[in-house]
């Protein structure tokens, strides 16, 4: 005999059809004693209602179901506390100091390390290493500002509830043209780190295409090279960019002809995705590239021993300790230094924003230092003769360097690795900021992304096959978009929220006008050889 409990399944015609256990009593109303259903959302189904409670829930239900005009709101504090839910609210995910440390140095740290020391050539040896000093301390000063003026405007009500970025608070701050003053400066660093990107490209791609050359033809000397690989210039380029036997060693693979060309074939595809998240993956490559570039001048200054008079101007190896021709370094440091337009955006997720002061300062004072050991150490452990350094057309320390030297083709074919995947992330971020400020939608279709990167792909080619000094473009870029986001921007919106607060001074106007003038000099300099002027 089975039984199922509450239902009896004996043959007994007489026994009831449901055990005593089932009551056939009328289902419990809402609100009885202890009911099992229609309970008020998040109540203990342990304890009954209290009749006042019951009332307030019906009051409330009733002023919710009213038609407007006629709505009304029942205050909290008279709502019983079982009517109320705890929501655990998803916070955006903290980083420590140290992330957002390395996360700014690896960010400010790019394509204008591999010119350090052609760059320090400009300014000497002693005057070289100050300056990039000099102009960290002071980018790094305009930076702060940036990240504290932002964070002090983010506390006012009317923007609690949205994530603000350095462009609102300059359009907060100043009439609207400022805010697309900024918006076009910081397109314009962009643009100018494409075409750097695309030069950078051309030449690593040849350096380690023709060192794949010559390990098929059975010619790469892995070991045993003069100089431990040092040369005067690898491409036979000079510096005002004509071409020598190996820069033009192959018709189908030429340093400022085909290769440009042929990058087409991979960087347009990429930078036509509408979404650059899987590019972003290898985001971390930059680390990698930039820790091989570093490993590789501190091995070669090992093997070279240090090599460098700064008193016998005849020497070979003579480096003026002061020159002349200085602006032209800080218009590349300027670049270098250069983050102040997404640097809110890499502070703002850090677990203590009292620290930003600080975590700010010690990234500069990294990126600083390492600028100053790649610069400092290449220039004075190079072997051969110092003008050597500043008259590559490039202006890259890799030109330096034979195509047999293993260490400078594997350096150079991580380099390449990496800006694949960088220069469809910084296209990606400029079309999306044009986009969105002329059509309102950052991708507007297929055909205007396609015509967009046509050009794209037309000026940075052009640039690479016609005029490929990195040095130069680097100066340039770095010293418009310098003195919009770098100098100007931050110390007009300080000396303006400094003023709103009550707390200018006469001596903080002077020093952030003299900023500004800095920035004004640093563009306007640019163009002018110093050292010409005074022999």
């Amino acid at each position: 005999m089975f039984r199922r409990s509450g239902i009896n399944t004996d043959d007994d015609e007489e026994a009831p059809l449901l055990n005593e256990s089932f009551s056939t009593t009328k289902a419990p109303r809402p609100y009885d004693a202890e009911p099992l259903w229609r309970r008020p959302f998040n109540y203990s189904v342990q304890h009954g209602i209290d009749p006042e409670k019951l009332s307030r829930l019906q009051r409330y239900r009733y002023y919710q179901r009213l038609a407007p005009p006629m709505t009304m709101v029942v205050p909290d504090h008279i709502i019983p506390p079982e009517f109320f839910t705890i929501v655990k609210v998803e916070q955006g995910k903290k980083q420590s100091s140290i992330v957002t440390i390395f996360s700014l140095w690896n960010t400010m740290l790019g394509t204008s390390l591999l010119c350090m020391p052609g760059a320090i050539m400009h300014a000497g040896f002693v005057l070289g290493f100050l300056t990039i000093l000099g102009i960290g301390c002071l980018t790094c000063y305009t930076a702060i500002l940036t990240v504290e003026v932002t964070m002090q405007v983010q506390l006012l009500e009317i923007f609690r509830k949205t994530p603000l970025e350095f462009v609102d608070v300059i359009e907060y701050y100043m009439p609207n043209p400022a805010a697309k003053i900024a918006l076009m400066a910081g397109s314009a660093s962009f643009f100018g780190a494409l075409i750097i990107f695309w030069i950078l490209l051309s030449n690593f791609t040849f350096g380690t295409g023709a060192a794949i050359q010559n390990m098929i033809s059975g010619t790469f000397l892995f070991h045993n090279l003069s100089h431990y690989g040092a040369v005067c210039d690898a491409y036979n380029t000079t510096v005002n960019g004509s071409l020598g036997s190996v820069a033009d060693q192959f018709s189908w693979w030429s340093l400022q002809g085909s290769v440009p060309l042929y990058l087409v074939l991979i960087l347009f595809p990429l930078c036509c995705l509408k979404s650059a998240t899987f590019l972003s993956k290898f985001n971390s490559l930059g680390v990698i590239c930039i820790m091989c570039a570093v490993g590789f001048v501190i091995v070669k200054a090992i093997q070279w021993g240090i090599n460098i008079d700064l008193s016998n101007t005849e020497s070979l190896l003579y480096v003026a300790p002061v020159a002349a021709d200085v602006n032209k370094l800080t218009g590349i440091l300027t670049l270098s230094f250069f983050i102040h337009n997404a640097i809110v955006a890499l502070v703002r997720n850090n677990a203590d924003p009292s620290n930003n002061r600080r975590d700010v300062t010690i990234a500069f004072v990294m990126v600083a230092l390492t600028y100053s050991l790649v610069g400092v150490l290449f220039l004075a452990t190079y072997p051969l003769d110092k003008s050597c350094i500043a008259n590559v057309a490039s202006g890259l320390l890799f030109d330096n360097i034979s195509l047999n030297d293993i260490l400078a083709f594997v350096a150079k074919a991580a380099q390449v690795l990496q800006l694949i995947t960088v220069f469809p992330l910084v296209n990606f971020v400029l079309r999306s900021q044009l986009f969105l400020g002329i059509f309102g939608d950052p991708f507007v279709s297929y055909k205007h992304v396609a015509a967009f990167n046509v050009i794209i792909c037309v000026m940075c080619v052009s640039i690479s096959i016609f005029y490929p000094h990195v040095n130069t473009v680097i100066r340039y870029v770095g010293s418009i978009s310098g003195l919009a986001y770098v100098f100007f921007f931050p110390c007009s919106i300080y000396l303006l929220h400094s003023y709103k607060n009550n707390t200018l001074t006469w001596y903080s106007t002077l020093g952030h006008v003299l900023i500004v003038l800095f920035g004004i000099v640093n563009l306007a300099t640019q163009p002018i050889t110093i050292s010409s002027l005074l022999s």
